[in-house]
C-alpha cells in the first residue's frame, strides 16, 4: 500500500459531533464538550471541520490562545494547509488551560476541490487526509473532539475517518431527523471502506422543551430507525434558551463560564438607572442551560466508556 491508503487507527478518545443538517447545536456541543474535558484537566484538542467558524470560544474576537509561528491558521487556513501539504496539524495552543483548537472557517470549503483532485489516485482513502494530518499530534492529547460540516458529504467523511466515535445531536422536527439519514450513509461508507474502528456512541435531542415528552419519544423512535436499534438515545435534553446561549457565544464563553458570572451580574435596575449596559446582565436562565450541558457531557462520556 502507498502512504495514501494506509488505514490509520483513530485515537481511542476521539469523537465527532455530527449530523446531516445545520442548526441543531452541533458546533455548540463540540465546543462545550471540548472545554468541559479541558476544565477537568484532560489535554484536549478541538478540530473544526466546518466552513462556518462559529468562534464559540472567542479565539478570533478576543485573541485567545497562542498562535503557531508562520502563516495564519485562523479561518480554516491551518486545516487546509495541513491537508494540502500533507503535514501535521498546527493548533492554536491554550485557548483555555489544557485546550488547543484547530479553527474552521472559509478556507475549509477549499478542501472540497482538493479532495476531488486527489480522488483519481487515492480513491475512497482520500477522506483519510485529516486522519493523516492528525496522527503525528494525536498522542499529545487525552481527548479529541471534531466538529463536522453539515450538508457536505466529503467534509463529513473527512471527519468520520479521523475519529473513533460519532455522536449525533438532532432537534425533534422532521427536517432535522431526515438529515440524520445523510450522516448515517456517510458513517456506513467510511466505516466499511476506511475506518473500521468507527462506532456510533449515541444520539440526543437538543434545543427542545424538556417537558415535551411525547414529541421526544416519537423523535427517539425515528432516530433509532435510522441509526439502528442498538443506538443509545441519551436522556438529557438541553432546552432551547436563546438569550443566554446567544449572550454566551457573543462573549466567547461556554455556558458554564457564563453561569459563573451570575454572582457579579448587573441588575435590570442598574440598566434602567444608566449604571450598566444590558449586556452586563447575566440572565438567570443560563444556570439551567449550563447544568443541562454538564449532564449531557457526562452522559456522552459515560456511553463512550461503556461502549469501549
Amino acid at each position: 500500500m502507498s502512504e495514501a491508503v494506509h488505514i490509520i487507527e483513530p485515537h481511542e478518545n476521539s469523537i465527532m459531533i455530527g449530523t446531516g443538517k445545520g442548526g441543531v447545536g452541533k458546533s455548540t456541543i463540540a465546543a462545550q464538550k471540548a472545554a468541559w474535558h479541558a476544565a477537568q484537566g484532560e489535554r484536549t484538542l478541538l478540530i473544526c471541520v466546518t466552513s462556518q467558524d462559529d468562534d464559540d470560544l472567542g479565539i478570533e474576537r478576543f485573541d485567545r490562545g497562542l498562535r503557531p509561528e508562520g502563516p495564519s491558521v485562523l479561518n480554516g487556513q491551518g486545516l487546509l494547509r495541513a491537508v494540502q501539504d500533507r503535514t501535521a496539524l498546527l493548533p492554536i495552543r491554550e485557548v483555555r488551560p489544557n485546550l488547543d483548537v484547530v479553527p474552521g472557517g472559509e478556507a475549509v470549503g477549499e478542501l472540497l476541490t482538493l479532495l476531488t483532485s486527489r480522488m483519481p489516485v487515492e480513491g475512497a482513502f482520500v477522506v483519510a487526509s485529516l486522519a493523516r494530518a492528525l496522527a503525528p499530534i494525536a498522542p499529545w492529547y487525552d481527548r479529541i473532539v471534531v466538529d463536522s460540516a453539515p450538508e457536505q458529504d466529503a467534509l463529513e467523511q473527512l471527519a468520520l475517518a479521523a475519529v473513533r466515535w460519532l455522536f449525533v445531536p438532532t432537534r425533534s422536527d422532521d427536517t432535522s431527523i431526515r438529515g440524520i439519514r445523510r450522516i448515517a450513509r456517510n458513517y456506513k461508507l467510511v466505516r466499511s471502506q476506511v475506518n473500521p474502528s468507527l462506532e456510533v456512541a449515541a444520539a440526543c435531542l437538543y434545543g427542545s422543551n424538556p417537558s415535551a415528552t411525547q414529541l421526544h419519544e416519537e423523535a427517539r423512535q425515528s432516530v433509532v430507525r435510522i441509526l439502528g436499534p442498538n443506538t443509545p438515545i441519551l436522556s438529557t435534553v438541553v432546552g432551547y434558551r436563546e438569550m443566554p446561549a446567544v449572550n454566551a457565544r457573543n462573549k466567547g464563553l461556554t455556558f458554564a463560564e457564563y453561569a459563573a458570572l451570575l454572582p457579579t451580574s448587573a441588575k435590570s435596575y442598574d440598566v434602567a438607572a444608566g449604571r450598566a449596559r444590558r449586556a452586563d446582565v447575566v440572565p438567570s436562565s443560563i444556570k439551567p442551560l449550563a447544568e443541562e450541558m454538564e449532564q449531557l457531557n457526562q452522559e456522552i462520556d459515560a456511553h463512550c466508556r461503556k461502549a469501549a
